[in-house]
């Protein structure tokens, strides 16, 4: 383990392993659309520092940070973020999923690419939409799962 990342965990399991304490990471609307705060847990900090499976609350944190670190690079214009929480399979209905989808990417000021996290119940996939070319790109880091399965999934639920 990185010791950077090594220090991470030491710090959680010293100072948060033994209290419920959260960090609270705000969220602004600017990032996902609406504005909101996010908790990570020390079980959070455990499960990315691992490597084990992340949770969606990790996810919508790495997201916050990325948003700063575009922001700060002045390349807002080129990538929006849509809310994994709103396109989940665990949570709405296939219609809801698609009105937010379609109310983020309707935003679109240019020609951005929209980074959308999914969870497939057992794995983060994520698509990339870039709409005025009309495309989207599948993205997962296992090798061997047939798209087509992915995608039964995804319609499915």
């Amino acid at each position: 383990m990185p010791l950077p990342l090594l220090a991470i965990c030491q710090f959680v399991q010293t100072n948060l392993a033994h209290t419920t304490d959260a960090v609270q990471i705000h969220i602004p609307a600017e990032v996902f659309g609406t504005d909101h705060d996010t908790f990570l847990l020390c079980e959070d900090i455990l499960q990315f520092a691992t490597t084990s499976e992340i949770g969606s609350t990790v996810i919508a944190v790495y997201m916050r940070y990325r948003f700063d670190y575009l922001k700060m690079a002045n390349m807002l214009n080129l990538v929006g973020l849509v809310d994994h929480g709103q396109v989940n399979s665990q949570f709405g209905t296939l219609s809801y999923h698609s009105k937010h989808l379609l109310d983020r990417l309707k935003n679109a000021d240019g020609d951005p690419f929209y980074l959308v996290p999914y969870n497939l119940g057992d794995h983060w996939v994520l698509i990339l939409v870039r709409l005025v070319k009309e495309t989207v790109y599948y993205m997962d880091s296992l090798p061997n799962r047939s798209v087509d399965e992915d995608k039964k999934k995804i319609v499915n639920t």
